[in-house]
């Protein structure tokens, strides 16, 4: 068809970039579903430390494209890190089953950057900032065999970067990077007792499908 490979392989791109752009218009909303891994800051806790391990991110997001280059979206997360170790006095030390997890509700704005092509694909790297809230950060942990749970909310900020896979069709592709921080939060006791401030912070690597309509 075209004899020059350069202009051969300019169409192409210009074909997916295009084709994706006008799906994209034609089909505004998507969903998703997020799966990945998350590795969150070892706390200060009731003046001691939780030492934490890899855990995992599961969530989703319902979001609009607001134009060729920007999209909103709400999203829910939930992280789960095992508890390594405890050094907070009167709390055992290695309990059996403690975690510390959160539910994180946000709002997150994305700025599409110029695609490139991969394959057969077209990719867009992406920035986007989050804000919402921790509807629930908490920890299960174990003070002489006896279980104890310490759990608080508070707001919540985050910032991604990722690259967007796009064929042409309604299904998209996306691995991303996010930090994720909801400050300090003041944690109750369940079944009463002094309550405790912590910081939760966590850096999530995720996949992501989604579908546009």
């Amino acid at each position: 068809m075209f004899r020059h490979p350069l202009l051969s392989r300019a169409v192409l791109v210009m074909t997916f970039a295009f084709g994706g752009a006008a799906i994209a218009q034609e089909r505004p909303w998507y969903v998703t579903v997020d799966a990945g891994l998350s590795r969150a800051a070892d706390p200060d806790f009731a003046g001691g430390r939780l030492s934490t391990r890899q855990g995992m991110a599961y969530g989703g997001a319902i979001g609009r494209q607001m134009g060729p280059d920007f999209r909103l979206e709400a999203a829910v997360m939930y992280r789960n890190n095992p508890v390594r170790q405890v050094s907070s006095p009167g709390f055992d030390a290695r309990p059996g089953d403690a975690d510390w997890a959160s539910l994180f509700l946000t709002v997150n704005a994305f700025y599409d950057l110029p695609a490139f092509k991969l394959g057969s694909a077209s990719v867009r790297p992406y920035v986007g900032l989050g804000i919402g809230r921790a509807q629930e950060v908490d920890t299960d942990l174990t003070a002489a065999g006896v279980a104890r749970e310490y759990s608080g909310s508070g707001s919540a900020r985050q910032v991604m970067a990722g690259l967007r896979w796009n064929y042409g069709s309604p299904w998209t592709a996306d691995l991303g990077l996010s930090r994720a921080d909801a400050g300090t939060i003041r944690m109750a006791a369940t079944g009463g007792g002094a309550a405790v401030d912590a910081r939760y912070r966590a850096t999530t690597f995720t996949a992501r499908l989604g579908y546009r309509f």
